[in-house]
């Protein structure tokens, strides 16, 4: 594939631009914290099995809270449905209940983008409001921002942003808070390397709204733009029918990958292809 016209490289943050996954433990510690006592041990061993793959909740699937069934979708069209404990209920069950798209709001429906809503999920399913696994997720941010959480840098990342941003615009698009992403750029060296940062991104619903922002802004095509992340349903799947090449990190082999340019399981995989749009 040529990649001489690319442009504009879109990068996600977390799970992008950094591989640490020790701080979604302390994130379930905190949920399961905030849980009744009877709950708590239901709840370490959903999040177990869920880490050991034996649980139908992952990654690439939808929760429905109201429901309490787990989903396999395409587009939001819903195929497949399971309940808790792994049995799927009938194709003619799934169609009434879901007889139109479900919207990914993240109150009824929680997209189990990346490993973020998976303790969350669980954490819903036996009780927790949506404002107290917010607050969970604050302190675990709180703690990831703090001195005794190490970040790993992923070696020749900086390197090569800096080498392919003499050629392309380089844009942060991110769900999270400009504080959060801005001490999480500095732990990890890129702060500086971005000409656009765009944070609370509000990801899959408004991803095609900013990346026509994004087309705009840079005066460029979609076909000359790269979206770069981990999300499969935030990233990858809203832009790809734009014409945008995509870039899919899927490092926990969710198998979507026929919407992708490029798939892959850790972000030094793609090193060599920004290395190929630098010099190209």
């Amino acid at each position: 594939m040529s990649l001489e016209h690319i442009k504009v490289i879109v990068f996600d943050l977390d799970g992008t631009l950094y591989e640490d996954t020790h701080h979604f433990d302390f994130y379930a510690e905190r949920l399961k914290f905030r849980l009744s006592a009877d709950k708590q041990h239901l709840f370490s061993k959903d999040y177990l099995s869920c880490k050991e793959h034996r649980h139908p909740l992952k990654t690439g699937r939808v929760y429905d809270a109201e429901e309490g069934l787990i989903l396999v979708h395409m587009d939001g069209v819903v195929r497949e449905a399971y309940r808790w404990n792994g049995e799927q209920i009938s194709r003619e069950k799934a169609s009434e209940i879901y007889n139109e798209p479900i919207n990914y709001d993240f109150k009824r429906f929680f997209s189990i983008g990346d490993p973020w809503w998976i303790p969350a999920s669980i954490a819903r399913h036996y009780g927790l409001s949506s404002e107290r696994i917010y607050e969970a997720f604050l302190e675990t941010r709180k703690f990831m921002l703090g001195p005794d959480f190490k970040m790993k840098k992923i070696p020749g990342l900086a390197e090569a942003i800096k080498a392919v941003r003499k050629k392309t615009d380089i844009v942060l698009y991110t769900n999270s808070s400009e504080e959060d992403s801005e001490g999480i750029l500095t732990k990890l060296g890129l702060d500086g390397l971005f000409s656009l940062k765009i944070f609370n991104g509000k990801k899959p619903a408004k991803t095609v709204e900013w990346f026509t922002y994004i087309r705009d802004y840079f005066q460029v095509s979609f076909e000359e733009i790269m979206s770069v992340g981990d999300n499969w349903v935030n990233e990858i799947r809203p832009v790809k029918p734009l014409g945008c090449i995509t870039a899919y990190i899927d490092a926990y082999d969710t198998g979507e990958t026929a919407y992708t340019d490029f798939a892959v399981p850790t972000m030094r995989e793609l090193l060599p292809v920004f290395k190929l749009i630098s010099e190209s």
